[in-house]
C-alpha cells in the first residue's frame, strides 16, 4: 500500500447536527454571493437546488460529496466529514490551490508531479509532468485514461505496490516511467500523488558511466534513432545521425566517415542488446601502413609481395622455397621459413588432410582443394588458415612444386564457434529456462518454451492464432497495440493479468523486443509468472523505499562531511540553504554558513565527534542562507565511517516555524494573563474612568501602546501612552466611532487596533492599539473576548446606577403613600360628620358637601394610582438580571 499523507485544511463552513451553518469562512459566504452573517444559522439545504436535496440530506448525515448553488447560479461541490459534535464542510474546488500551496517548494521539480483523485480524475499536475509530456493544462477534471492510458492501465498495480515501471506514449513520443505513488487527504477526500520520472534518464546514466571516458567513439541508437554519442564521438564525427545509415543491418565491418579531419576508415562491431551499441575503430594508422607497403610492392612490380594473404613457394616434397611477407602476420620472418618443410607447422590431426589435398592436386594437374586446417604460429599458438593452392608446372607439364595460399581465418573460426555456443546457449537456455519464451509472428504464437506452456496451460498449436485467449476481452485491444508498437522498433515492459486453459487468473511481468525470426520481424516474449511475488516484491519495495526516502525524499537536509568538505548533501538541503554542495565547500569552512553567534560552538563540536568524543548528538542553531535569510535548525549528528574514513553524518531539521510558534505562543499566553487580570479587576471598578483607565496601563505590558477614548456626549481622552500623538488618535476615534466590529488598520509600520465598546443600546467609548508586529486571529478573538467583558462592566455600572436610583424613587414613594393616606383620612371624616348632622342640611346641600369631598378623594386616589405605575416600572428596573 502507498504511504499516507494528511494535508490539514480549514473547512468552508461547519455545521450543526441538524445541518444548520455554525461557522463559515467569510471567503466562501462571498464566493456563494452572500454576506457571513446572513448565512449563520441557515440550513445548508437552503444553498441546494430542488433535485439535489435528498442526496445533501444523506452526504450532511452520513458524509459524502453534494453540490450547492450561488446566487449567480454556478454549482461547487462540497464534501461533508461528520464528527462526533459537528458536521465540516469542504469546498473541492480549492482542492488544486492547497495542492499547489503544499507543494509550492518542489513544483518545479525535476520529477513530474500528477494528482488524481478516487475517481481517476486528474486534479492538478507541476509543470514539469505539462513540460516532458507536451500536455496542456486542460487535463485537469479530465479522466485518466482519456489522457494517459498506460498510466491508467498500471493504476491498480501502482496502488497495490507503490511503485511500476511502463512505457507510455504521449503525443507522438515514447517514454519509460518509472511511476510512485502516495495517498494524501485534502478536504476529506482522497488524492493519490503520483511522482513520474522517465527511466530514459537512468538508461542514459548508466552509457555514460560505462562509455563516456573510452578512448574509442561508441553510438548508440533506439529504434533507428541517435540515443547516445561519447566524448571520443563528439570530438570526432562531423554528422553522428547520419552514420546509422551505413552501418543499419551490419554486426561489424569497415565504414567510411566524415570527421573533422576528412573522410576515414574506421572499423565497427555491435554489442549484443537491446539497443545498437556501436564501437569504432580508426583504422588509419593500418590503411597507412598498407598503402606504404603496396607502394613498396608496386616498386618490386610483384603480385607476390602485395598479398596480404602468407603466399609459400615449396617443391614436391613441401620444403620452402619462397615465401612474402605476410608470414609475420604468423610471427615469422620470410627468412626464416626458407628450407624449412610446410608440414612441420601443420597441427598433426591436419596433416593428412593437406597431404591428400597436395596428392590430388599434382596427380589431377589442378588447382587444390580448398581446406580449413590450424598451424601453429611462431610463439607456438594455433591458428586457423584457409588454404588453396596450385601446381607450379615446368616447360614439360611436370609438377616441380606448388604456390600455397594461407589466409589467417582464426577470427572467423572463433566468431562461427561463438555464434554455435550462442546459439545451443540460447535453445538451451530457452527449453531449460524456468521464465516463459515465446515468438509471436504474422500475428501468430510460433514458438513457445516448456515453461510458457507450463504457465498458460495452452501448447503452441493451441494457441497459435488465438494467443489473446489469454487476456480478458477489454484488454485484448490494448495487447494489440502494444505489440504493433513492438514490431514498429520499440521495446515494451508489460505488467498483465492472463488466463490459464483452466481458467484461473494470475499476474506476470512480460519483457517484448523486436527480433528477426526466420528472415522476418517478429516479437519475442519472456514472462515470469509473478503472482506469488507481488507481496514479497512490495515488501522489498517499502525497504527499498524506506531507505531511498532518507537521502531523495527526505524532508530535512541529510549531509556527510569528512575533513571538513561536504562529501554528500541531498536535495532538500539545497532547498533549505539555497548552495549547492560546490558553493559550500568553496568557504573557508562548511560551517561558515552557520550563524557567527553560534558558530565556533558547531566547528567545535563537528571535530570532537569527527574524533570520537563523546558531545551531544542534538542541539539548535541559526545558520544563513544563500539569500541571507537567518533560520533555526534543529542538528542531530553522528559518528559515521565514510568510505573507510571517520565521517560525520548530519540531519537538519528547519525548526523556524517551530520557533515562530513558541514565539506566538509566548505571546499569547501573556496576552492571555494581561486580559485575564483586566477582566478581574474591570469586573469590581465603580466608574468608565476607572474601567477604561485601567487598560492602557494593562495592555502596554505586551508591549502595545494604547489610546482609551469615553463617550459622554462626545468622545473624552481617558488615558493615553506616552509618544502616541493625541490628535491623530483623536481623528482615528471619532473615524470609527461608531463601528460595531473590531477594525484592523495600517499606519506607517504599525497595525492599529480599534476596539469598539459598543452594546445594542450605546457607544461607551473605544480604546486604539498600536503595535509594531502584526497580530494574529486569534490575539485578535481574545480582544475581542476583552471588549464584550469592558461592555458588560460597563453595562452593569449603568443598570446599578438605575437600580439606585429606581430604590430612591421607591422609597419617596412609600413616604408619599403614607402622606396620601393620611390626606385621604380628611375628606372621610367630613363626609362622615356630614352623614351624622344630615337632617340639618337640605338634600342638595348635602349631595354638594359630599360631592366636593368625593373629588378630593379621587384627586387623591389619581396621585396614588400615578404612584403605583412609577413604583411598578422601578420594580422592573430592580428585577433585571444585567
Amino acid at each position: 500500500m502507498p504511504k499516507k499523507l494528511t494535508i490539514s485544511t480549514k473547512p468552508a463552513l461547519i455545521l450543526d447536527k441538524d445541518g444548520k451553518v455554525f461557522d463559515l469562512s467569510s471567503d466562501f459566504a462571498k464566493k456563494l454571493g452572500f454576506s457571513r452573517e446572513s448565512l449563520l444559522g441557515e440550513s445548508i439545504l437552503n444553498l441546494v437546488a430542488e433535485g439535489f436535496k435528498p442526496f445533501a440530506q444523506k452526504a450532511v448525515k452520513s458524509g459524502g460529496e453534494f453540490t450547492v448553488i450561488s446566487r449567480d447560479g454556478k454549482f461547487y461541490n462540497l464534501r461533508a466529514v461528520v464528527g462526533d459534535e459537528q458536521i465540516s464542510v469542504y469546498d473541492l474546488s480549492e482542492i488544486p490551490e492547497i495542492i499547489r500551496k503544499n507543494y509550492s517548494g518542489v513544483w518545479d521539480f525535476y520529477y513530474g508531479l500528477l494528482f488524481v483523485d478516487e475517481d481517476r480524475r486528474m486534479v492538478a499536475a507541476n509543470n514539469t509532468f505539462y513540460r516532458v509530456t507536451g500536455l496542456s493544462e486542460d487535463i485537469e477534471g479530465k479522466r485518466l485514461d482519456e489522457v494517459f492510458d498506460e498510466l491508467a492501465h498500471f493504476f491498480e498495480r501502482l496502488l497495490v505496490e507503490g511503485e511500476v515501471d511502463f512505457s507510455a506514449e504521449v503525443n507522438g513520443k515514447v517514454f519509460g516511467v518509472r511511476a510512485k505513488v502516495r495517498e494524501i487527504k485534502v478536504c476529506g477526500k482522497t488524492i493519490y500523488e503520483i511522482l513520474l520520472r522517465t527511466t530514459d534518464e537512468e538508461r542514459l546514466r548508466n552509457l555514460r558511466k560505462t562509455f563516456d571516458d573510452i578512448e574509442y567513439p561508441v553510438l548508440v541508437f533506439v529504434s533507428g534513432k541517435l540515443y547516445y554519442s561519447n566524448i571520443a564521438a563528439e570530438k570526432t564525427f562531423l554528422n553522428s545521425e547520419s552514420i546509422y545509415g551505413l552501418i543499419s543491418g551490419r554486426t561489424a565491418g569497415k565504414v567510411e566517415i566524415e570527421t573533422a579531419d576528412g573522410r576515414k576508415e574506421y572499423l565497427f562491431f555491435k554489442i549484443p542488446s537491446i539497443e545498437e551499441i556501436c564501437i569504432f575503430v580508426d583504422l588509419s594508422e593500418q590503411n597507412e601502413l598498407l598503402r606504404r607497403l603496396e607502394e613498396e610492392l608496386k616498386n618490386y612490380k610483384t603480385t607476390f609481395e602485395s598479398s596480404v594473404d602468407a603466399i609459400l613457394v615449396t617443391d614436391l616434397s613441401g620444403k620452402i622455397i619462397l615465401a612474402n611477407s605476410a608470414v609475420r602476420f604468423h610471427g615469422y620472418s620470410p627468412e626464416e621459413l626458407i628450407g624449412k618443410n610446410a608440414f612441420d607447422f601443420i597441427l598433426p590431426e591436419y596433416a593428412e588432410i593437406a597431404r591428400r589435398s597436395v596428392a590430388e592436386g599434382q596427380k589431377k594437374g589442378i588447382n587444390y582443394k580448398r581446406i580449413e586446417i590450424q598451424i601453429r604460429d611462431k610463439n607456438g599458438k594455433p591458428r586457423w588458415v584457409e588454404v588453396v593452392g596450385s601446381a607450379i608446372r615446368n616447360e614439360k607439364g611436370e609438377t616441380t612444386g606448388a604456390v600455397v595460399v594461407l589466409r589467417d581465418i582464426t577470427a572467423k573460426k572463433e566468431l562461427e564457434k561463438k555464434a554455435r555456443e550462442s546459439e545451443e546457449l540460447y535453445r538451451t537456455l530457452a527449453e531449460s529456462s524456468q521464465a516463459g519464451i515465446f515468438v509471436i509472428q504474422d500475428d501468430k504464437v510460433v514458438y513457445m518454451n516448456r515453461a510458457a506452456e507450463e504457465y498458460v496451460g495452452y501448447s503452441k498449436e493451441e494457441l497459435a492464432d488465438k494467443y489473446y485467449y489469454l487476456f480478458e476481452e477489454e484488454a485484448r485491444e490494448r495487447v494489440k497495440k502494444v505489440l504493433e508498437r513492438v514490431l514498429q522498433g520499440n521495446s515494451e515492459v508489460v505488467f498483465t493479468k492472463y488466463i490459464t486453459k483452466s481458467g484461473e487468473r494470475r499476474y506476470a511481468d512480460l519483457l517484448l523486443v523486436p527480433i528477426t525470426y526466420k528472415g522476418k520481424p517478429a516479437v519475442l516474449g519472456n514472462f515470469i509468472e509473478v503472482t506469488n511475488m507481488v507481496k514479497a516484491k512490495k515488501k522489498l519495495k517499502e525497504r527499498e523505499e524506506l531507505y531511498r526516502s532518507l537521502a531523495e525524499n527526505s524532508h530535512t537536509g541529510i549531509f556527510i562531511i569528512q575533513d571538513n568538505k561536504v562529501v554528500y548533501g541531498n536535495e532538500r538541503l539545497r532547498e533549505m540553504l539555497g548552495y549547492t554542495m560546490d558553493e559550500i565547500n568553496s568557504l573557508e569552512h562548511p560551517y561558515m554558513i552557520v550563524h557567527p553567534d553560534y558558530r565556533d560552538l558547531a566547528i567545535s563540536r563537528y571535530r570532537a565527534r569527527e574524533e570520537g568524543k563523546k558531545v551531544p548528538e542534538s542541539y539548535e542553531v541559526k545558520v544563513i542562507t544563500k539569500t541571507g535569510e537567518e533560520r533555526w535548525v534543529r542538528v542531530l549528528a553522528s559518528r559515521i565511517k565514510y568510505k573507510g574514513k571517520p565521517a560525520v553524518m548530519v540531519d537538519l531539521a528547519d525548526i523556524t516555524d517551530l520557533k515562530e510558534n513558541e514565539e506566538m505562543l509566548r505571546r499569547m499566553n501573556a496576552l492571555l494573563r494581561v486580559t485575564s487580570e483586566l477582566s478581574r479587576i474591570i469586573t469590581h471598578e465603580k466608574t468608565e474612568f476607572k474601567i477604561l483607565s485601567n487598560l492602557r496601563t494593562h495592555l502596554e505590558k505586551i508591549g502595545v501602546k494604547v489610546a482609551v477614548f469615553l463617550n459622554e456626549g462626545g468622545l473624552i481622552p481617558i488615558s493615553m501612552s506616552e509618544g502616541l500623538d493625541e490628535e491623530k488618535c483623536g481623528i482615528i476615534a471619532h473615524k470609527y466611532l461608531n463601528s460595531t466590529e473590531i477594525m484592523r488598520l495600517k499606519e506607517s509600520d504599525d497595525e492599529v487596533i480599534i476596539l469598539p465598546f459598543t452594546d445594542f443600546e450605546k457607544t461607551y467609548g473605544l480604546a486604539i492599539i498600536f503595535s509594531d508586529r502584526t497580530f494574529t486571529d486569534e490575539e485578535v478573538n481574545i480582544l475581542s473576548t476583552l471588549c464584550r467583558d469592558v461592555v458588560f462592566s460597563m453595562r452593569s455600572l449603568k443598570i446599578e446606577r438605575e437600580k439606585e436610583a429606581a430604590l430612591r424613587v421607591i422609597i419617596e414613594n412609600l413616604n408619599q403613600f403614607e402622606y396620601l393616606a393620611d390626606k385621604l383620612r380628611n375628606p372621610l371624616a367630613i363626609i362622615k360628620g356630614y352623614v351624622e348632622v344630615r337632617s340639618e342640611f337640605s338634600f342638595d346641600e348635602f349631595a354638594k358637601k359630599v360631592e366636593e369631598q368625593a373629588n378630593r378623594i379621587e384627586s387623591i386616589l389619581d396621585e396614588l394610582r400615578a404612584r403605583e405605575i412609577a413604583t411598578y416600572e422601578m420594580k422592573k428596573i430592580l428585577d433585571r438580571k444585567d
